[in-house]
């Protein structure tokens, strides 16, 4: 772990030992009650920051050192990181979002560490935010009207080659700490994610990147594996302004800003209903790790939608096996991507797991994972885009029944949640008064629109009982916890 160190500093246990909390909860009540503690907590958070940052500024060639201060509000979860005069990014750097928001996660974590609860964070810069410096260009534009029906999204997924200036050398966008590349890994989760809106929201879906296999003519590269950026600039030559927004910076590498724009300036030109952004994280820090899905500060409308995707990615990730304590935040992030600012749509971004986690990677590379995330993607946005509410499957209670011998009763099954058809009820013994006369079984129901109905019979000659434990699980391995009911064979 680079900078920040917890146990190594002269603090309370609490500090060290205190677990880090993805879910969001009660705050932890040692770190808050002791001051110096929290003193030293929001100092260690400070000293970190500043470090990051100066490293940031080495990379560039720069050799300053500029204050930092962090504010909590240990209420509200959020932190405000506070950088003195000196540091203000602009936007040939795409305001140096691909450095401050994993700043941001990082801080988060370590806060989570110490037992401060954090989810959201902002930035202030010599005392006021980069929307007061740029208020032209970080303008949110006005939204489109939305549509009482959805027919179209725009899946984007992550990044691709980008040519660097004044070298022209072709380099991916995303670093491989671990040997997974993102620019070529998201596209597969960009792929499973479209058919499931195709097959299962029925709409039409526009992808922000080629998944040709032919090879771009400049670069020598396969289609699939360029940004956005050359993408629509094959679709579009003369719309630079879609793909070419700063061709005279001295940055190089600008087209990094470009790729970032060019993704929601297309989202508004095909006038989309939604935009799904697939990313995977990274940090300095290895024990970052999770699914966190992020929406913009200024569009606090699209929360809804971002919490509902994290509700759906929670309930099916976790149903897989080997999956049930994948870490999955609780609710969804407010931070200032680009790539959601721009889009006149509700646009989320879906960091699906941590490329720079050895867990996340194992995670990232497994079929049943990608599948059961993107599955989860689906599923929050069509529960948001219908206005239904995600929540737990669970099966209500069953009341006991009696049946008479040598008969048959129907019993109907209600539940809460949005199952995924078919769905099965398995019916297992907790006990039965007889040895071999109770047999458990299972029957599948395929029609929505049709209630779950059970048939209960008593086909031997004498009384006897049993309980019966029962689980409903839907298609996507989603499971409710058992319900256990009797049933009694009784004389007429």
């Amino acid at each position: 772990m680079k900078g920040l160190k917890l146990a190594t500093a002269a603090v309370a246990c609490s500090l060290i030992f205190a677990p880090p909390v993805l879910a969001s909860g009660d705050q932890p009540a040692k770190v808050l009650e002791d001051p110096g503690a929290y003193a030293e907590a929001v100092a260690l958070l400070e000293r970190e920051a500043a470090n990051q940052l100066t490293r940031h500024l080495q990379d560039r060639g720069e050799l300053r050192q500029i204050s930092v201060s962090i504010r909590l509000d240990v209420k509200a979860r959020s932190m405000v990181i506070s950088f003195g005069p000196g540091y203000l990014p602009g936007p040939d750097r795409g305001y140096d979002e691909l450095f401050l928001i994993p700043m941001a996660s990082t801080l988060r974590y370590y806060a989570e560490k110490s037992g401060l609860d954090v989810n959201d964070i902002d930035f202030l810069f010599d005392g006021k935010t980069l929307e007061e410096y740029y208020p032209e260009d970080l303008a949110v534009p006005p939204k489109k009207k939305e549509k009482s029906t959805h027919t179209s999204a725009l899946v984007s997924a992550s990044h691709g080659y980008i040519s660097l200036h004044p070298s022209r050398e072709w380099k991916f966008q995303r670093p491989a700490p671990l040997g997974i590349q993102e620019d070529t890994l998201s596209p597969l989760f960009g792929d499973e994610l479209q058919g499931l809106i195709e097959q299962r929201s029925g709409l039409t879906v526009h992808r922000a990147r080629s998944r040709s296999t032919e090879l771009h003519p400049e670069s020598g590269k396969p289609w699939e594996h360029m940004s956005s950026r050359y993408h629509l600039k094959a679709l579009f030559p003369a719309r630079t302004d879609m793909w070419n927004e700063f061709p005279n910076s001295p940055e190089s590498a600008r087209e990094k800003e470009e790729d970032i724009r060019a993704r929601p300036n297309y989202a508004n030109h095909l006038g989309v209903d939604v935009m799904l952004s697939l990313h995977t994280n990274g940090s300095d820090s290895a024990s970052l790790r999770g699914t966190e899905v992020y929406y913009h500060q200024d569009k606090p409308q699209d929360k809804a939608l971002a919490d509902s995707i994290l509700c759906g990615m929670r309930e099916i990730i976790r149903a897989q096996p080997g999956y049930r304590d994948f870490p999955i935040r609780e609710s969804s992030t407010s931070a200032r991507h680009g790539e959601n600012r721009i889009g006149k749509m509700p646009s989320v971004i879906v960091e699906t797991a941590y490329h720079s986690n050895p867990d996340d990677v194992a995670a990232l590379q497994d079929p049943v994972f990608r599948s059961a995330s993107m599955k989860g993607v689906e599923k929050g946005y069509r529960l948001w885009a219908t206005g239904k509410t995600c929540e737990p499957l669970a099966l209500h209670p069953i009341p006991d029944i009696d049946v008479p011998i040598q008969a048959a009763r129907d019993v109907e099954l209600g539940y809460a949640g949005n199952p995924q058809y078919p769905l099965s009820v398995e019916l297992s013994l907790a006990s039965c008064s007889e040895a071999g006369a109770c047999t458990p079984w299972a029957t599948t129901f395929d029609d929505p629109a049709k209630p779950l109905t059970i048939n209960l019979a008593c086909n031997g000659p004498s009384p006897g009982a049993a309980r019966w434990s029962v689980v409903l699980r839907d298609a996507d391995g989603v499971a409710t916890t058992p319900v256990e009911f009797s049933q009694a064979c009784v004389r007429a």
